[in-house]
């Protein structure tokens, strides 16, 4: 690990903030970013967290991106830590070498104090070239999860490719993983207005949209909303049975009897999160009609009725804010998202 002996000042003109897609969800997005910086003609750098030594409030595989002239995008903090990345990863690259490098307890930087009275271990890696990026830029548009390997004392990295389910990043001696997933899709099956609300609301957190619906009025909604999303045919139920690990499925309909054949889809998939709106008795009824068809207690646990960590909830706006909060714990319980 590298040592400093001199203090690091930081001003705000040393840094400037990139600027990311729309969606809170896409501020974890750090490698388009070096890919177009590199290809601007900035020199880059990776920072990774490697480790934590104590609390913080990001884990460790947690990334920033940072080009030479200081632009940057992702956060290592909660804010108090940033200025100083910036400027140790434009060290790196005026240096040409990657550096570890420890900051709050422990780090010679003791103008750079981090107010949880933690230690955290960065990696700076001023090497990642443009082929791996690109690389590994492709494996996440095909949905492919893989991990970038990089061994600490050599600084030599390597991708793997990797299954399902999805593991946790962090350091092994002097090996770093640091685990890559599929962005989390979400598609919502049915109409109405509470439709159109988790839309809305998902679209601003940056997660990717699949609507089925033949509902007009449900679709021009949408679209008034500005939500973005892949809009597919009713008629393409066989689809969701082959719903990858980081995709889940939400059901808004009023006429429960169309969600039976959906649902059966859907029980075929390894989607992480499965739901579907209506009440108490609603839902036992759907679970009965799905046991008629063969599936056992365990299938039938799969899924979520009543919706939403809004216990009662009577509005939409209520109903969406729990059933995506619903959502985004179950994709955190099974490592998808930070």
């Amino acid at each position: 690990m590298q040592t400093k002996e001199h203090r690091t000042r930081v001003t705000h003109g040393d840094f400037k903030r990139a600027l990311s897609v729309p969606g809170l969800l896409a501020d974890e997005e750090v490698l388009a970013p070096l890919l177009r910086w590199l290809d601007e003609g900035q020199e880059v750098a990776l920072v990774t967290l490697v480790e934590v030594h104590g609390g913080a409030p990001r884990e460790p595989g947690s990334q920033m991106a940072v080009a030479g002239d200081g632009r940057y995008a992702g956060y290592l903090s909660g804010g108090c830590l940033e200025m100083a990345v910036v400027l140790e990863a434009k060290e790196a690259i005026a240096e040409g070498r990657n550096r570890l490098t420890r900051y709050g307890r422990g780090s010679p930087y003791f103008d750079v104090r981090l107010p949880c009275g933690s230690g955290l271990d960065l990696y700076f890696d001023r090497a990642i070239s443009r082929e791996m990026l690109t690389e590994m830029l492709l494996l996440r548009r095909r949905r492919r999860p893989f991990a970038l390997r990089t061994n600490l004392s050599s600084g030599l990295s390597q991708l793997v490719e990797m299954g399902a389910p999805a593991r946790r990043s962090g350091r092994d001696g002097h090996v770093l993983e640091r685990f890559y997933v599929p962005d989390i899709e979400l598609n919502l099956i049915g109409g109405g207005p509470s439709l159109v609300a988790i839309a809305v609301l998902a679209h601003s957190m940056g997660v990717d949209l699949s609507v089925m619906s033949h509902d007009e009025a449900t679709l021009a909604a949408l679209a008034a909303s500005g939500v973005i999303a892949r809009i597919q045919e009713c008629q393409n139920i066989d689809s969701l049975g082959g719903l990858d690990f980081a995709s889940g499925a939400v059901l808004c309909f009023h006429d429960h009897d169309a969600e039976i054949d959906l649902l059966s889809e859907l029980l075929h998939s390894k989607a992480f999160y499965i739901g579907a709106l209506g009440n108490h008795a609603v839902h036992r009824e759907r679970l009965s009609l799905l046991a008629r068809r063969g599936f056992t207690n365990s299938d039938l646990s799969r899924i979520r009725g009543p919706i939403g960590v809004i216990s009662g909830a009577k509005s939409k706006a209520t109903l969406a804010v729990g059933v995506l909060a619903e959502v985004l714990a179950e994709a955190k319980a099974c490592n998808l998202v930070p």
